[in-house]
């Protein structure tokens, strides 16, 4: 916990995590004063009324873009306005484009904050502008006229895929494989500015060295536009000349001509290092504060311009050179071991289970409903004939062999070390003799940008000059704010675009993206409508959720309006406030009951017990076989054990396409696995949902004529009497371990009795975990940690 007086009225800033027990957070909410707290512990905390919401002064929500219908931020909103009417609450957002999409965003989102009226500071404000450029950075950018076309920056694949998402299983494989290819192009646009030579052929390499003509619809790289594109990229590494022996580089493969095209970025940045440098010489910081922060897009850009700083020579002519000559051979030697590659993964198609497959399996890529031998007719009486592909894979593997074949003839065998004896080895000085913190005037930190924390970085290292290696409107921002907040400081601000680039559009059209959402912020506020009436009272939501449930079919709706019916009640495990499930269960009008339960997700009834799947939850279940042991544990204590598996309600309602639905019973299909496990558990039910509304629709038909489940009895299930049940466990160490081969709801709470933390777990030996474990799970666990990734992915 961390205590920092911030002078609101005399009270102090406390930040709430998990690491606080609840009987710690309660002790805490009882001194008040201004708390910064994770939504799901608040969610938690107001639901079991740990926290007494009447007497919370009001609530500021950060963010405030980022709250929608199923958020547990709106859960939150809900719950402190039903019990608090007075509190004020306040919210704040960085990001006007994000309520300039849709319909009514700006509307939407200020009724689930409960807000009436909204504050615009835009850029172009006469207060924003006085403020901010009354203290401006030194900016150094040389812009000219902008010339290329706006309509190739418009995420087409986004929008497309975005829009095919519901009927995606239905959709064929050539549409999908068009889909695929506006992204591969779309990356290949962002790339040319900023992968190097040498990277950026070895990825069009991949993408070669990974096409198949037989069975891949990659229209593109059959055009003459990629054979251009794939010859080019080649000619800025190397060309091929006969008789060419390179004589800086023994190792250079013969016949082959370095080129190494450095990126124009790097001599750019090299100049301005040399201009601070100059700078620092001449006029120093009487403070000492000459830190250089070097802002780039990503981290592999951020580990490239690392390398190149600390390699580059004086010389203007060849200052990347060593940078590129170690990409080169990286390249080389990624190209020999394709061969090996590419070797092994033909001796696993053609080993023993190629020619054990049925004849009846066979099915090759070719689609169903169609004979093989039967062709369309066409007019002419032509055969349909398939494209044959420009680039085929066999320049590829030639080189390949040539690059092997070179690298083994070059390398040396390793030399045997000399056995050391005592007598010769030499006493080696104090290591801090050499090593000490480096000076602020010499520090150069190279970072990617980090959207909200790069105001808290400025802050930190309080930066003299700052060069953006890749432009991005946001830190932009955070440079003005951080000016405007140090008007003493001097800062010096580099700014790095290609002229009539791909990235010098992108930057303008962000920030017209930004002003053209202000100026429709300001006319949807000039005629936004808001709700007369505040917030719902708890009685208003209990007379609604009467009224769903009266049967008008019947006269007089089945019961009497009269009689009062308790609101349903469903036991939900504290890991489920991740999801949005819970907000909505709420809003329409159930009341829940957040624990740490060890068996299922929700507990409806005392025999009805729910396992809450998403698709990719059940994929990787199945794979870690964690799936089998809940459904076990879920069968030995409840009478109707459920696994629902969930859609996202933007996506298709399908498991699997109908392409990918196969004959024969196959152990790695995900079908063939449900139905494994309905035959090992035949009172397990499977229960599809669509979205998460459509599973509140479910579980209100499931609660029909049950009892109410009993929070306490939900969480003892799977328990050992002896141990006590504490719902203040860390949840984040716990479901690590519960995720772990060998560890189930079983054994679990003994793992964690018995050892201090999971690294001491994984240090345990053998005989360590058989005392804790046995001997079957220590086996599988001690398998699991000691396991050599690496091998498996060489031999895969």
């Amino acid at each position: 916990m961390r205590s920092v007086n911030v002078g609101y009225g005399g009270a102090y800033f406390r930040s709430i995590t998990s690491e606080q027990s609840v009987a710690e957070r309660s002790e805490l909410y009882r001194y008040g004063g201004v708390m910064a707290i994770t939504s799901r512990i608040l969610v938690m905390d107001l639901l079991t009324s740990r926290i007494p919401s009447q007497l919370i002064t009001g609530i500021l929500v950060a963010n405030a873009h980022r709250v929608t219908a199923t958020s547990t931020e709106a859960f939150i909103l809900r719950l402190f306005r039903q019990s608090n009417s007075e509190g004020f609450i306040k919210a704040f957002s960085d990001s006007p484009e994000s309520f300039s999409s849709g319909f009514a965003t700006l509307e939407k989102t200020m009724k689930l904050l409960y807000l009436r009226k909204v504050n615009l500071w835009p850029r172009f404000h006469v207060t924003v502008s006085e403020s901010l450029e009354s203290h401006t950075a030194d900016i150094e950018i040389d812009v000219d006229d902008f010339t290329v076309e706006k309509a190739l920056f418009k995420s087409f694949d986004v929008i497309i895929r975005r829009q095919l998402d519901p009927i995606w299983h239905r959709v064929s494989s050539k549409t999908k494989q068009l889909v695929g290819d506006l992204k591969t192009l779309r990356n290949l646009l962002g790339y040319l500015v900023s992968y190097d030579s040498v990277n950026f052929n070895l990825y069009l390499e991949t993408i070669l060295a990974t096409y198949n003509p037989m069975s891949s619809n990659s229209y593109w790289i059959q055009t003459d536009a990629a054979d251009k594109i794939f010859s080019t990229a080649k000619s800025r590494v190397f060309l091929h000349q006969a008789g060419y022996t390179d004589p800086d580089d023994p190792h250079m493969l013969p016949n082959t001509r370095p080129i190494l095209e450095e990126l124009p970025k790097w001599n750019i940045l090299s100049d301005i290092m040399d201009e601070v440098e100059l700078d620092l010489y001449h006029s120093p910081h009487p403070e000492g504060l000459d830190t250089v922060l070097i802002m780039a897009q990503d981290s592999r850009t951020c580990s490239q311009l690392r390398r190149y700083l600390s390699t580059k020579k004086t010389n203007n002519s060849t200052r990347g050179k060593p940078l590129m000559r170690d990409l080169l051979h990286g390249y080389l030697r990624w190209k020999a071991n394709m061969k090996f590659f590419k070797e092994n993964m033909s001796s696993k198609k053609a080993g023993p289970s190629a020619s054990s497959t049925p004849a009846g399996n066979h099915t090759g890529g070719q689609q169903r409903g169609q004979p093989p031998n039967k062709r369309r007719r066409v007019r002419g009486g032509g055969n349909i004939v398939a494209p044959v592909a420009k680039h085929t894979n066999s320049s590829f593997e030639r080189e390949s062999e040539i690059i092997s074949t070179f690298i083994s003839a070059t390398q040396e065998a390793p030399s045997r070390l000399p056995i050391l004896y005592d007598q010769d080895l030499e006493e080696v000085d104090d290591p801090t003799d050499y090593f000490g913190l480096i000076e602020s005037s010499s520090l150069v930190v190279v970072h990617t940008y980090a959207g909200e924390s790069d105001a808290r970085l400025l802050e930190n290292l309080k930066p003299r000059f700052i060069i953006m290696y890749d432009p991005d409107p946001t830190f932009v921002r955070c440079v003005e704010v951080f000016k405007a907040c140090h008007p003493g400081k001097q800062v010096r601000v580099y700014f790095t675009v290609y002229d009539n680039s791909v990235e010098e559009q992108l930057y303008l059209s962000s920030l017209r993206r930004e002003k053209d959402a202000f100026t429709k912020l300001i006319r949807d506020k000039s005629m936004m409508v808001l709700p007369v009436g505040d917030m719902q009272t708890k009685q208003q939501v209990q007379d609604q959720s009467l009224l769903r449930n009266i049967h008008t079919r019947i006269a007089g709706g089945g019961k009497a309006l009269g009689e009062e019916r308790p609101l349903p009640r469903i036991v939900v495990d504290a890991r489920e406030f991740r999801s949005s499930l819970p907000s909505i269960l709420h809003s329409q009008g159930m009341i829940l009951d957040p624990c740490t339960i060890t068996v299922g997700d929700y507990v409806l009834s005392p025999n009805i017990c729910v396992e809450r799947k998403s698709i990719s939850d059940l994929i990787s279940s199945f794979a870690s076989g964690r799936l089998y042991t809940q459904m076990e544990a879920m069968t030995v204590h409840y009478l109707h054990p459920v696994l629902l598996i969930e859609f996202d309600q933007d996506k298709s309602f399908s498991l699997q396409d109908k392409a990918d639905i196969r004959s024969d019973i196959s152990v790695t299909e995900l079908s063939s696995k449900l139905v494994l496990l309905t035959l090992a558990f035949p009172t397990l039910r499977l229960i599809w949902s669509s979205s998460v509304n459509a599973t509140v629709e479910i579980f209100e038909d499931l609660k029909r004529s049950e009892d109410e489940p009993d929070a306490q009895q939900a969480q003892a299930v799977g328990v050992d009497p002896e141990q006590e049940i504490d719902s203040a466990f860390n949840l984040t160490p716990q479901d690590i371990l519960r995720s772990l081969p060998g560890i189930t709801s079983k054994n679990y709470k003994r793992v964690m009795s018995s050892v201090g933390s999971i690294r001491e777990l994984a240090e345990l030996d053998m005989d360590g975990l058989s005392s804790i474990l046995g001997e079957g799970p220590a086996q599988t666990l001690w398998n699991f940690i000691h396991k050599d990734v690496r091998l498996e992915l060489s031999t895969e």
